[in-house]
């Protein structure tokens, strides 16, 4: 059995201590059967391109050269290389199978190669050569643990570089750094986007990655997700516009819109389509105008179109609540202003300004509505019956609801 060294390596017996020195006189032709045997019996490797190829054969000789070395010098065993090619293959997309498949094949050569020269030393017994056996499978035991371990640690690490580059990538594309996104080698691809569009941008406050993205794709629907600090900032590429996707058969700016609006726990605002990814900046602006366009605590999805006022209002929000404050200030000063708001705001949200309608929303006689109205006209000065007013009290309210609270 091979000996626990002080700092934790593996030593073997003296018996393949002598024998590893021999071999190492060979160390060139051992690497050409390993190769030849890995490329042989295993799949992935001998699909892999010849420059691969040549670095695995390279690999082998390194490889062989340090175990046996450390075995001939009774040395614990060194794991740089291994470390090194599992890196390597990781990142080369071989599955860990493949590579774990690799080194039992060379321990698997090794051991043949030593015992063989363990039989022809002077004196050795059965029992020498058992323990010679079992020495050299604790290595590989010992070797696919590290294997398994440098593999899974290499992929987390692909995966976060990964991820940062997906970040910055959306960085660039919502930022409107076209140069960083050039030299950042940005592609559609590269953020898991098709090439061309359309798609949309979406804002969304308080929501989860996973929830949304995932919600998307069962619809068919690709997206890349950038969180922020108020929630998320998305690219959603639709299908083909001449194409009806999801399975009701609704058009692509339809079906976000719907997809977005069961997913997100706050408000969420989308784009109008657009063709470019390099276009996502302006798109970004837009997505946001929709969003500020809701009421804060509200909780669906929007579009520009929703309420074109109230996106005007958001674009210009310090200069809407200013306007507001001059024209409601009676209003607002009055003891009853909170009925006055309330019925200004339901005449202003109604389909009809029937006053029945309105007073059964607010479980009031329509006569109240009347008077409640009247008295707003009265205390700022402005006509209901007037366009340019009715505007002027649309997008006061709107200013007012649009508030941080």
């Amino acid at each position: 059995m091979p000996e626990q060294h002080a700092d934790g390596g593996l030593t073997v017996p003296p018996l393949l201590s002598v024998c590893a020195a021999e071999l190492l006189e060979r160390v060139d032709v051992l690497a050409d059967d390993l190769f030849r045997t890995i490329t042989a019996e295993i799949p992935p490797y001998a699909r892999l391109s010849r420059e691969v190829q040549a670095d695995v054969r390279d690999f082998n000789e390194r490889n062989l050269y340090e175990q046996l070395t450390c075995m001939a010098d009774r040395r614990p065993m060194r794991t740089d290389s291994t470390r090194q090619c599992v890196r390597r293959r990781a990142t080369q997309g071989v599955p860990v199978d493949a590579v774990l498949h690799a080194f039992r094949i060379g321990y698997r050569l090794l051991a043949h190669s030593l015992i063989d020269r363990a039989k022809e030393q002077p004196g050795t017994t059965m029992d020498d050569i058992a323990q010679a056996s079992m020495s050299i499978w604790s290595l590989l035991d010992a070797a696919s643990q590290t294997v398994n371990d440098v593999y899974r640690e290499t992929l987390v690490g692909l995966a976060r570089a990964d991820e940062l580059q997906r970040l910055l990538l959306l960085d660039a594309l919502l930022n409107g750094k076209t140069a960083d996104w050039a030299m950042l080698g940005g592609t559609g691809a590269s953020l898991g986007l098709p090439e061309q569009g359309p798609y949309i941008c979406v804002v969304a406050e308080h929501s989860d990655v996973t929830a949304m993205e995932q919600a998307l794709l069962r619809n068919g629907l690709r997206s890349a997700w950038r969180p922020r600090p108020d929630g998320l900032a998305g690219i959603v590429a639709l299908p083909d516009p001449a194409v009806a996707s999801g399975p009701s058969r609704v058009p692509g700016p339809a079906l976000v819109l719907g997809v977005v609006g069961a997913a997100v726990v706050g408000r969420a605002g989308l784009s109008p389509a657009y063709g470019r990814l390099r276009e996502s900046a302006d798109a970004l602006r837009l997505a946001t105008l929709a969003q500020a366009s809701l009421p804060a605590g509200t909780h669906r999805a929007v579009t520009l179109d929703h309420d074109p006022a109230a996106a005007l209002v958001a674009a210009g929000h310090d200069l809407a609540l200013r306007l507001a404050v001059a024209l409601l200030d009676p209003v607002l000063a009055a003891p009853d202003r909170k009925d006055l708001m309330e019925t200004l705001t339901a005449w202003l949200d109604s389909d009809t300004g029937s006053t029945t309608e309105i007073a059964e929303t607010l479980y009031c006689h329509r006569n109240t509505v009347r008077n409640r109205l009247d008295r707003v006209s009265r205390l700022t000065g402005r006509s209901l019956f007037r366009p340019a007013d009715v505007a002027a009290f649309y997008a006061s309210v709107r200013a007012l609801e649009l508030r941080t609270p």
